[in-house]
Protein backbone atom coordinates (compact mmCIF):
# COMPACT_ATOMS: atom_id res chain seq x y z
CA UNK A 1 0.00 0.00 0.00
CA UNK A 2 1.64 3.10 -0.76
CA UNK A 3 2.20 5.69 1.86
CA UNK A 4 1.24 9.17 2.21
CA UNK A 5 4.06 10.83 0.67
CA UNK A 6 3.67 8.79 -2.43
CA UNK A 7 0.62 9.44 -2.64
CA UNK A 8 0.62 13.06 -2.22
CA UNK A 9 3.28 13.05 -4.99
CA UNK A 10 0.75 11.09 -7.42
CA UNK A 11 -2.52 12.97 -6.51
CA UNK A 12 -2.05 15.83 -5.00
CA UNK A 13 0.43 17.30 -7.10
CA UNK A 14 -1.50 18.82 -10.80
CA UNK A 15 -4.25 20.28 -8.21
CA UNK A 16 -1.16 22.00 -6.02
CA UNK A 17 0.48 23.35 -8.69
CA UNK A 18 -2.93 25.02 -10.14
CA UNK A 19 -4.49 26.21 -7.22
CA UNK A 20 -0.92 27.90 -6.29
CA UNK A 21 -0.37 29.52 -9.99
CA UNK A 22 -3.41 31.02 -9.74
CA UNK A 23 -2.86 32.24 -5.77
CA UNK A 24 0.30 33.97 -7.46
CA UNK A 25 -0.94 35.46 -9.75
CA UNK A 26 -3.78 36.80 -7.58
CA UNK A 27 -1.24 37.86 -4.72
CA UNK A 28 -1.92 41.70 -6.02
CA UNK A 29 1.52 43.38 -5.28
CA UNK A 30 1.64 47.05 -5.09
CA UNK A 31 2.65 47.89 -8.53
CA UNK A 32 5.95 49.12 -6.90
CA UNK A 33 7.22 45.33 -6.63
CA UNK A 34 7.40 45.63 -10.75
CA UNK A 35 10.01 48.51 -10.54
CA UNK A 36 13.23 46.03 -10.12
CA UNK A 37 16.57 45.17 -11.82
CA UNK A 38 16.99 42.27 -9.70
CA UNK A 39 14.80 39.45 -8.29
CA UNK A 40 16.35 37.47 -5.31
CA UNK A 41 15.21 33.74 -4.15
CA UNK A 42 16.57 32.84 -0.66
CA UNK A 43 15.34 29.36 0.51
CA UNK A 44 16.65 26.50 1.63
CA UNK A 45 16.58 22.68 0.39
CA UNK A 46 13.14 22.25 -1.85
CA UNK A 47 12.53 26.10 -1.19
CA UNK A 48 15.73 27.33 -2.79
CA UNK A 49 15.14 23.95 -5.61
CA UNK A 50 12.26 26.35 -6.85
CA UNK A 51 14.40 29.83 -6.64
CA UNK A 52 16.93 27.43 -9.20
CA UNK A 53 14.00 26.56 -11.42
CA UNK A 54 12.73 30.03 -11.76
CA UNK A 55 16.45 31.18 -12.48
CA UNK A 56 16.66 28.81 -15.22
CA UNK A 57 13.77 29.86 -17.13
CA UNK A 58 14.59 33.21 -16.56
CA UNK A 59 17.65 32.91 -18.24
CA UNK A 60 15.82 31.36 -20.76
CA UNK A 61 13.21 33.15 -22.00
CA UNK A 62 13.76 36.06 -20.85
CA UNK A 63 13.19 38.83 -17.83
CA UNK A 64 14.51 40.60 -14.55
CA UNK A 65 17.95 38.41 -13.78
CA UNK A 66 17.06 35.63 -11.00
CA UNK A 67 19.46 35.20 -8.24
CA UNK A 68 18.92 32.13 -5.67
CA UNK A 69 20.85 32.51 -2.18
CA UNK A 70 21.06 29.35 -0.27
CA UNK A 71 22.70 30.89 3.30
CA UNK A 72 21.84 33.08 5.64
CA UNK A 73 23.05 36.24 4.21
CA UNK A 74 21.68 38.25 1.02
CA UNK A 75 24.20 39.89 -1.42
CA UNK A 76 25.58 43.67 -0.44
CA UNK A 77 23.99 44.61 -4.02
CA UNK A 78 20.72 43.54 -2.73
CA UNK A 79 18.65 47.40 -1.83
CA UNK A 80 15.06 49.14 -3.06
CA UNK A 81 15.66 47.90 -6.99
CA UNK A 82 15.91 44.51 -5.79
CA UNK A 83 12.71 41.79 -5.24
CA UNK A 84 13.25 39.14 -2.97
CA UNK A 85 10.98 36.49 -1.85
CA UNK A 86 11.81 34.68 1.30
CA UNK A 87 10.84 31.19 1.38
CA UNK A 88 10.42 28.62 3.68
CA UNK A 89 7.46 26.08 3.32
CA UNK A 90 7.53 25.96 7.66
CA UNK A 91 8.42 30.00 8.20
CA UNK A 92 11.11 28.48 10.93
CA UNK A 93 14.33 27.95 8.78
CA UNK A 94 16.67 29.75 10.46
CA UNK A 95 18.66 30.92 7.20
CA UNK A 96 15.70 32.07 5.38
CA UNK A 97 14.41 34.29 8.62
CA UNK A 98 17.80 36.10 8.86
CA UNK A 99 17.59 36.46 5.06
CA UNK A 100 14.50 38.35 5.58
CA UNK A 101 15.68 40.61 8.22
CA UNK A 102 18.98 41.21 6.21
CA UNK A 103 16.57 42.23 2.99
CA UNK A 104 14.71 44.08 5.02
CA UNK A 105 16.92 46.17 6.48
CA UNK A 106 19.02 46.49 3.35
CA UNK A 107 15.74 48.01 1.58
CA UNK A 108 14.84 45.41 -0.80
CA UNK A 109 11.01 44.69 -1.71
CA UNK A 110 10.75 41.59 0.10
CA UNK A 111 7.20 38.54 -0.02
CA UNK A 112 7.08 35.88 2.12
CA UNK A 113 6.44 32.50 1.05
CA UNK A 114 5.31 30.30 3.59
CA UNK A 115 3.02 27.82 5.27
CA UNK A 116 3.06 30.58 8.09
CA UNK A 117 5.57 29.53 11.73
CA UNK A 118 8.09 32.51 12.73
CA UNK A 119 8.60 33.82 8.91
CA UNK A 120 5.15 34.40 8.67
CA UNK A 121 4.58 36.10 11.93
CA UNK A 122 7.72 38.38 11.59
CA UNK A 123 6.36 39.19 8.07
CA UNK A 124 2.63 40.20 8.79
CA UNK A 125 4.27 42.35 12.05
CA UNK A 126 6.47 44.50 9.32
CA UNK A 127 4.02 45.29 6.76
CA UNK A 128 5.47 42.77 4.16
CA UNK A 129 3.41 40.72 1.65
CA UNK A 130 2.53 37.01 2.50
CA UNK A 131 1.86 34.07 0.23
CA UNK A 132 0.54 31.58 2.07
CA UNK A 133 0.89 28.03 0.45
CA UNK A 134 -1.26 25.16 0.83
CA UNK A 135 -0.47 22.24 3.04
CA UNK A 136 1.30 18.84 2.13
CA UNK A 137 2.75 15.98 4.12
CA UNK A 138 6.48 17.02 3.75
CA UNK A 139 8.63 20.72 2.91
CA UNK A 140 9.95 18.71 0.18
CA UNK A 141 6.52 17.59 -1.38
CA UNK A 142 5.04 20.89 -1.66
CA UNK A 143 7.41 21.97 -4.37
CA UNK A 144 4.61 22.85 -6.58
CA UNK A 145 2.73 25.28 -4.00
CA UNK A 146 6.16 26.96 -3.43
CA UNK A 147 7.55 27.29 -7.42
CA UNK A 148 4.00 28.00 -8.96
CA UNK A 149 3.08 30.48 -6.42
CA UNK A 150 6.23 32.78 -7.57
CA UNK A 151 5.96 31.89 -11.21
CA UNK A 152 2.44 33.13 -10.65
CA UNK A 153 3.48 36.42 -9.05
CA UNK A 154 5.99 37.27 -11.17
CA UNK A 155 4.42 36.38 -14.08
CA UNK A 156 1.97 39.09 -12.85
CA UNK A 157 4.47 41.72 -12.32
CA UNK A 158 6.10 41.43 -15.93
CA UNK A 159 9.32 40.11 -14.42
CA UNK A 160 9.12 36.61 -16.02
CA UNK A 161 8.21 36.15 -19.56
CA UNK A 162 7.30 32.68 -19.86
CA UNK A 163 5.10 31.11 -22.66
CA UNK A 164 1.42 30.63 -20.73
CA UNK A 165 1.10 27.69 -22.80
CA UNK A 166 3.99 25.95 -21.05
CA UNK A 167 2.49 26.65 -18.06
CA UNK A 168 -0.63 24.83 -19.15
CA UNK A 169 1.59 21.92 -19.98
CA UNK A 170 3.66 21.47 -17.16
CA UNK A 171 0.49 21.16 -15.32
CA UNK A 172 -1.86 19.17 -17.80
CA UNK A 173 1.49 16.93 -17.41
CA UNK A 174 1.28 16.09 -13.83
CA UNK A 175 -2.30 14.47 -14.43
CA UNK A 176 -0.68 11.87 -16.29
CA UNK A 177 -0.46 9.48 -13.14
CA UNK A 178 -0.38 6.12 -15.16
CA UNK A 179 2.52 7.02 -17.32
CA UNK A 180 4.62 8.44 -14.68
CA UNK A 181 4.05 5.26 -12.13
CA UNK A 182 5.00 3.37 -15.04
CA UNK A 183 8.58 5.17 -15.39
CA UNK A 184 9.14 5.57 -11.79
CA UNK A 185 8.57 1.85 -11.25
CA UNK A 186 10.95 1.24 -14.31
CA UNK A 187 13.33 3.42 -12.97
CA UNK A 188 13.34 1.99 -9.57
CA UNK A 189 13.66 -1.45 -10.35
CA UNK A 190 17.45 -0.22 -12.10
CA UNK A 191 17.84 1.71 -9.04
CA UNK A 192 18.06 -1.10 -6.58
CA UNK A 193 20.78 -2.52 -8.82
CA UNK A 194 23.14 -0.06 -9.03
CA UNK A 195 22.68 1.04 -5.23
CA UNK A 196 25.89 1.24 -3.33
CA UNK A 197 28.10 2.62 -6.39
CA UNK A 198 28.54 6.16 -7.94
CA UNK A 199 25.58 7.46 -9.18
CA UNK A 200 25.56 10.24 -10.96
CA UNK A 201 22.52 12.40 -12.07
CA UNK A 202 23.52 14.10 -15.84
CA UNK A 203 21.47 16.64 -17.47
CA UNK A 204 22.07 19.32 -20.19
CA UNK A 205 22.92 22.68 -18.64
CA UNK A 206 19.54 24.04 -19.46
CA UNK A 207 18.29 21.21 -17.19
CA UNK A 208 20.50 21.12 -14.50
CA UNK A 209 18.10 22.13 -12.00
CA UNK A 210 16.14 19.11 -12.10
CA UNK A 211 19.43 17.08 -11.58
CA UNK A 212 19.93 18.81 -8.16
CA UNK A 213 16.52 18.55 -7.31
CA UNK A 214 16.82 14.46 -7.86
CA UNK A 215 19.95 14.50 -6.39
CA UNK A 216 17.96 16.10 -2.99
CA UNK A 217 14.66 13.72 -3.47
CA UNK A 218 16.80 10.98 -3.70
CA UNK A 219 18.80 11.74 -0.44
CA UNK A 220 16.00 12.24 1.48
CA UNK A 221 13.64 10.14 0.58
CA UNK A 222 15.82 7.05 -0.58
CA UNK A 223 18.14 7.46 1.97
CA UNK A 224 20.67 7.06 -1.56
CA UNK A 225 23.49 9.34 -2.11
CA UNK A 226 24.41 10.71 -5.14
CA UNK A 227 25.89 13.47 -7.39
CA UNK A 228 24.69 15.85 -10.23
CA UNK A 229 26.40 16.68 -13.18
CA UNK A 230 25.85 19.45 -16.40
CA UNK A 231 26.94 18.47 -19.72
CA UNK A 232 28.92 20.85 -21.69
CA UNK A 233 30.34 21.42 -18.33
CA UNK A 234 31.39 17.77 -16.87
CA UNK A 235 32.56 16.91 -20.62
CA UNK A 236 35.83 19.55 -19.35
CA UNK A 237 36.41 18.33 -16.05
CA UNK A 238 34.79 14.88 -13.86
CA UNK A 239 34.22 12.51 -16.93
CA UNK A 240 37.84 11.85 -15.74
CA UNK A 241 36.72 10.59 -12.46
CA UNK A 242 34.15 8.70 -13.95
CA UNK A 243 35.68 6.78 -17.05
CA UNK A 244 37.08 3.66 -16.41
CA UNK A 245 35.51 3.17 -13.14
CA UNK A 246 33.64 -0.38 -12.79
CA UNK A 247 30.81 1.07 -10.35
CA UNK A 248 29.82 4.25 -11.96
CA UNK A 249 26.13 4.68 -12.78
CA UNK A 250 24.84 7.17 -15.13
CA UNK A 251 21.16 8.37 -14.69
CA UNK A 252 20.64 10.34 -17.72
CA UNK A 253 18.03 13.31 -17.93
CA UNK A 254 17.60 13.26 -21.73
CA UNK A 255 15.38 16.64 -23.03
CA UNK A 256 15.02 14.55 -26.30
CA UNK A 257 16.27 17.55 -27.72
CA UNK A 258 19.13 18.46 -30.17
CA UNK A 259 22.20 18.95 -29.60
CA UNK A 260 21.21 17.70 -26.10
CA UNK A 261 20.39 14.11 -26.91
CA UNK A 262 23.23 13.41 -28.73
CA UNK A 263 26.03 15.05 -26.07
CA UNK A 264 24.35 13.41 -23.59
CA UNK A 265 25.00 9.94 -25.53
CA UNK A 266 28.40 10.73 -26.75
CA UNK A 267 29.06 12.13 -22.94
CA UNK A 268 28.08 8.46 -21.79
CA UNK A 269 29.81 6.48 -24.08
CA UNK A 270 33.53 8.28 -23.20
CA UNK A 271 32.56 7.33 -19.33
CA UNK A 272 31.66 3.63 -20.76
CA UNK A 273 29.41 3.42 -17.44
CA UNK A 274 28.84 -0.20 -15.23
CA UNK A 275 24.97 0.77 -15.95
CA UNK A 276 23.13 3.60 -17.23
CA UNK A 277 19.21 4.59 -17.21
CA UNK A 278 18.06 7.35 -19.68
CA UNK A 279 15.15 9.14 -18.43
CA UNK A 280 13.31 10.79 -21.34
CA UNK A 281 11.65 13.88 -20.43
CA UNK A 282 8.20 14.91 -21.31
CA UNK A 283 6.56 18.08 -23.27
CA UNK A 284 7.18 20.53 -25.49
CA UNK A 285 8.83 22.84 -23.60
CA UNK A 286 11.30 23.31 -20.80
CA UNK A 287 9.34 24.09 -18.25
CA UNK A 288 7.29 20.88 -18.50
CA UNK A 289 10.55 18.52 -19.21
CA UNK A 290 11.39 20.23 -15.44
CA UNK A 291 7.99 19.62 -14.23
CA UNK A 292 8.17 15.73 -15.40
CA UNK A 293 11.90 15.21 -14.19
CA UNK A 294 11.00 16.76 -10.97
CA UNK A 295 7.51 15.01 -10.45
CA UNK A 296 9.52 11.01 -11.52
CA UNK A 297 12.34 12.32 -9.14
CA UNK A 298 9.84 12.70 -6.16
CA UNK A 299 7.53 9.30 -7.71
CA UNK A 300 11.03 7.33 -7.72
CA UNK A 301 12.23 8.39 -4.38
CA UNK A 302 9.39 7.64 -2.39
CA UNK A 303 8.83 4.39 -3.86
CA UNK A 304 12.16 3.11 -3.73
CA UNK A 305 11.82 4.12 0.12
CA UNK A 306 9.03 2.17 0.11
CA UNK A 307 10.25 -1.13 -1.69
CA UNK A 308 13.27 -1.44 0.59
CA UNK A 309 11.61 -0.98 4.25
CA UNK A 310 12.71 2.98 4.54
CA UNK A 311 10.55 5.85 5.74
CA UNK A 312 10.93 8.27 3.15
CA UNK A 313 9.87 10.69 5.31
CA UNK A 314 12.61 10.35 8.29
CA UNK A 315 15.33 12.54 8.01
CA UNK A 316 17.45 12.59 11.98
CA UNK A 317 20.34 13.42 10.04
CA UNK A 318 18.82 16.73 8.93
CA UNK A 319 17.10 17.43 12.30
CA UNK A 320 20.17 17.08 13.94
CA UNK A 321 22.09 20.23 11.76
CA UNK A 322 19.22 22.02 12.09
CA UNK A 323 19.45 21.86 15.91
CA UNK A 324 23.49 22.53 15.52
CA UNK A 325 22.71 25.50 13.56
CA UNK A 326 20.14 26.87 16.17
CA UNK A 327 22.58 26.03 18.68
CA UNK A 328 25.58 27.90 17.59
CA UNK A 329 24.38 30.18 15.56
CA UNK A 330 22.45 33.59 16.11
CA UNK A 331 20.54 33.45 12.57
CA UNK A 332 16.96 34.75 12.66
CA UNK A 333 17.25 35.47 16.52
CA UNK A 334 15.97 39.02 15.52
CA UNK A 335 13.21 37.96 13.66
CA UNK A 336 12.18 35.39 16.53
CA UNK A 337 12.10 37.80 19.09
CA UNK A 338 10.62 40.18 17.05
CA UNK A 339 7.73 37.49 15.91
CA UNK A 340 7.06 36.75 19.70
CA UNK A 341 6.21 40.28 20.37
CA UNK A 342 3.28 39.95 17.82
Amino acid sequence: MPGRLYRFYLDEWAGAARSAYAAGVSLGLSPGYACVDTVVVCGMGGSGAAGDYLAQLSAHYGGVPIYVVKAASVPGWVGSKSLVYAVSFSGNTRETLECAVKAYRQGAKLVAVTRGGLLGSWAKRHGVPVAFIGEAPAPRAGWPNLFYTMLGSLESLGLLRLPRSEVEESIELLGLREDAETEAGRLVDWLGTVAGGWLSIVAAEPYYPAAVRFRSELAENAKLASDASQVPEAGHNIIVGMAGRRDTALLILDPVEEPWTTILKGFAEAVGPASSYTLRLRGKGMLPKLVWATWIAGLSSTLYAERHGLDPEAIPAIKAFRRLVEEKTSWGQQAIRESEKS
